[in-house]
């Protein structure tokens, strides 16, 4: 449901130059929109326990000055847009793209009786997403550059492996083989489900993709106890795995942090935390941090949360969306961002887009098109959003 606010000429809408055109930030916002939007995947996938035949987005977007920008996440399930209807949308009334902190302050300030995580979490994510986006359209700039980066390609992973209907290691050697021929060398694969069978899918990708490349393993939380995760762990050690991401469940981040700091097994975790406060304290005994700009509040929440690991150099590797999180590596420093590549395609977010980023040999080309510069294909938005009862 879109709500609309006031409608007000701003004549500096078309200078680019905050420093010399302050008053751009004055644009007021007219209206946002929250829906959701259901995308099929040309193959299904299993993960946590499901068979997964579309994913769903949550979309925000909010117009000012004759721009929009655009928010986005995961719904996993949740119908985010009416927390954003109820609890959000009225808090940009007679608000200005200037008020980014202000608006995600005043929407965790007005959530104190019942929390700031979970569906609030993602809900105020994704519009703190379109305010930004729609800022830097305004200001005819790109957020990386905005936020102080530089031009440059962000090593970028293949998300793959995702178990798949049929012969699973033919599935994944096919996968492997046309995403080194696509130039990727940087790697991760879903792990835990499957003991003996996850021996032979990793000793597949280690042979096709070689020595050198990075193979990361992403539990999902499928174990229980450090135990059992470092016994899984060693029965692939012998092909040299980076890291072992999510062995446990996001509540259990501390436990996550304990087997960091007590195991010589590189433990990669953070991706559900919801409150910049514990992304910060995960920071200090993690050894690769995953934010999520989608459910840590946003830009916002993300640039506050990832403080800690930026100061002490802990490796930083976004979850997912790398459309968003690039940008914000380009700006603010990181390890890799990662990709569901169209050789390997487990999210079907490319089919949203109307022109593809420029991945090169695994390297993302950071765009100079304002915002978060993607040309979305609107004729598929249409076509893929969510109808729902009014």
């Amino acid at each position: 449901m879109a709500a609309s606010f006031c409608k007000q000429a701003n004549p500096l809408i078309s200078k680019s130059n905050v420093m010399n055109h302050p008053a751009i930030l004055s644009t007021p916002i007219d209206s946002i929109d929250a829906f959701r939007v259901s995308v099929p995947l040309t193959q299904p996938i299993y993960a946590i326990g499901s068979l997964i035949t579309a994913r769903e987005f949550i979309f925000a977007r909010v117009t000012a000055g004759g721009q929009t920008g655009t928010g986005f996440g995961l719904t996993r399930g949740a119908s985010i847009e009416t927390v954003v209807d109820r609890q959000i949308a009225p808090l940009l009334k007679n608000r200005t793209i200037g008020d980014i902190r202000a608006i995600w302050q005043s929407a965790r300030d007005t959530t104190r009786m019942v929390g700031d995580t979970g569906l609030f979490a993602r809900a105020l994510a994704v519009v703190d997403i379109a305010l930004w986006d729609v800022m830097t359209r305004v200001l005819g700039v790109p957020l990386w550059r905005l936020l102080g980066g530089r031009q440059q390609d962000v090593p970028c992973a293949a998300i793959m492996g995702y178990y798949r209907q049929g012969d699973q290691l033919s599935v994944l050697r096919a996968e492997a083989e046309a995403l080194v021929k696509a130039g990727y060398t940087r790697f991760k694969m879903p792990f835990g489900a499957d003991k003996a069978l996850d021996i032979q899918r990793v000793a597949a990708l280690r042979e096709i993709a070689g020595d050198k490349a990075v193979i990361g393993l992403d539990a999902n939380a499928v174990f229980d106890t450090p135990k059992q995760a470092a016994t899984a762990w060693r029965s692939v050690e012998r092909f040299a795995p980076a890291f072992l991401e999510d062995p446990f469940p996001g509540v259990e981040w501390q436990q996550a942090m304990e087997m960091s700091r007590s195991s010589d097994i590189p433990i990669a975790f953070g991706e559900v935390l919801s409150s910049p406060d514990a992304v910060q304290q995960l920071s200090a005994g993690i050894d690769i941090l995953r934010p999520d700009a989608t459910h840590q509040l946003g830009v916002t929440g993300y640039i506050q949360g990832v403080g800690r690991a930026l100061e002490h150099r802990t490796p930083i590797f976004p979850h997912y969306f790398p459309d968003i999180h690039a940008p914000l590596l380009g700006a603010l420093g990181g390890w890799m961002t990662e990709e569901s590549p169209f050789e390997a395609d487990t999210v079907g977010f490319w089919q949203m887009r109307a022109t593809q980023p420029v991945i090169t040999n695994g390297m993302w080309r950071l765009t100079d098109a304002p915002g978060f510069g993607i040309d979305w294909d609107e004729e598929r938005l249409t076509r893929f959003r969510v109808k729902t009862k009014t």
